[in-house]
């Protein structure tokens, strides 16, 4: 929004690994003190009243239009509070589901985070002015817990297709820059590695591939010493890339370089890696659930899967890499596909939800 000339003032807590946002015209970052998260590896989290001072000295002193709240968590219940107060339209996004947020849990307070989740959704969201969400197919489990579907607008997460884009030429250059093989296949992952992602399943169904296949498998995550021992007593831990610490530039010649990108989580409210995947070029292989589906055309750009069948995974995994023919098609469907979110259609739809609560706003 502030490359479109907004000014915009980003609050979140301080970051748990040091980074130093590149400056950019328009846009202020402020930083709360924050805690270390106890459910994700490396994310930092604020609890309430810490954060409390830089939003109420960033209302109160500077002239904003609309207040957009990513995630209600302490932040953002202290800047709805202070938003009523001084009567600023609140936009909300919700990007977790109910049984994503359950499978994060200890199995011990699962069903109190179920009841506690839904009764939280229902005392937070009919509060937002309106409510942003990747896709339609959340959408309909958040109208049936708070009704207010008129409220509710899918707006992807949008992807930036001149930076991630498929790789221009042969990958063998690629390969030989990270010492991979040049012609064996490499299937990726890209993201967390805890309980809702079910990586398991991707390791398990390499085991019944052939010793040439690879995967990459990039991220952290609480689960990653369960499956560095899951793959080494599936004897695959030679066949993996293990990889944590990526700058952006090398997760696109990751993604490049890869002949197929694969996501068995059941619980994507859309999921960002599968939306650059795309972008990149490169067929999927998708648990067929969550809204997975609306960026996996099972047959077109890859192939919708069971959840936790890894024998049909791998089946699906050696069909792809012995036939570059339906990966060179199904790669340029995921492109095409992608093109439907890219940035800068998403900023106008975000722009024009924006200019249409302060106006409601204001005409009241």
């Amino acid at each position: 929004m502030a490359s479109r000339g907004h000014h915009v003032y980003l609050i979140c807590p301080k970051p748990i690994v040091p980074y130093v946002a590149p400056p950019q015209e328009n846009l202020e970052i402020i930083y709360t003190p924050r805690l270390r998260d106890p459910f994700f590896v490396g994310k930092s989290m604020a609890i309430i009243p810490l954060g409390l001072p830089e939003i109420w000295r960033t209302i109160r002193n500077s002239h904003i239009d609309v207040v957009h709240i990513q995630e209600p968590g302490a932040l953002g219940i202290m800047a709805l509070t202070l938003s009523r107060l001084y009567g600023l339209p609140v936009v909300g996004a919700m990007h977790f589901s109910l049984e994503q947020v359950i499978r994060i849990t200890p199995w011990f307070v699962r069903p109190f985070s179920a009841v506690f989740t839904k009764l939280y959704i229902r005392a937070v969201y009919p509060q937002y002015t309106a409510i942003m969400m990747p896709t339609k197919t959340v959408i309909s489990e958040l109208s049936s817990l708070i009704g207010h579907a008129e409220r509710i607008h899918p707006i992807s997460n949008g992807v930036e297709t001149t930076i991630y884009t498929p790789v221009n030429g042969p990958y063998a250059k690629l390969r030989k820059k990270y010492g991979f093989h040049e012609t064996e296949p490499y299937f990726m992952y890209l993201g967390r590695l805890d309980a809702d992602k079910n990586i398991e399943t991707m390791i398990r169904a390499l085991a019944v591939t052939p010793n040439s296949f690879h995967m990459i498998i990039a991220g952290v995550g609480k689960q990653a010493m369960r499956l560095l021992s899951l793959a080494k007593e599936l004897s695959v831990n030679d066949r993996i890339i293990w990889l944590e610490k990526i700058a952006r530039e090398e997760i696109v010649e990751l993604y490049q370089l890869s002949d197929v990108f694969v996501i068995t989580s059941p619980v994507e409210t859309q999921s960002i890696v599968a939306l650059q995947a795309i972008a990149c070029g490169l067929p999927v292989l998708a648990a067929n659930a969550g809204a997975l589906p609306e960026l996996v055309h099972d047959g077109e750009n890859g192939y919708l899967l069971p959840t936790f069948d890894e024998k049909l995974l791998a089946e699906k995994m050696c069909y792809l890499a012995t036939h570059p023919e339906v990966r060179s098609k199904m790669g340029a469907k995921s492109r095409e596909l992608s093109m439907e979110h890219e940035k800068s259609r998403v900023l106008k739809k975000l722009e024009a939800l924006y200019t249409e609560v302060i106006r409601d706003s204001r005409s009241k």
